[in-house]
């Protein structure tokens, strides 16, 4: 299991969001955490949207499930950890 401070790391500043620019971060980002997060835990991997920004399953229910080489991966696919609302942020 990873911790909170695990995710704050991954998704830290150094990160370069550019660097996988011709990689479609929306499909990785959502296949991973749909493939690792059971059904039964997180129905819906999207709660919610604005106009360029998609907030992902709630940080806490995906801990159980997901590894530090997945946090790499959904960090280069840009991505954050909304700490407001404790879930996923992904730029569209």
């Amino acid at each position: 299991m990873i911790t909170i401070e695990q995710v704050q790391e991954a998704f830290g500043d150094n990160k370069d969001p550019y660097k996988t620019k011709d990689v479609d971060h929306d499909y990785i980002a959502i296949s991973l955490l749909r493939e690792r997060i059971p059904y039964e835990v997180c129905h819906s991997i999207i709660q919610g949207a604005e106009h360029d920004v998609l907030y992902l399953c709630d940080v806490d229910e995906a801990l159980n499930y997901l590894s530090k080489e997945d946090l790499d991966i959904l960090a280069d696919c840009n991505v954050w950890y909304e700490e407001d609302s404790g879930s996923f942020g992904l730029f569209v």
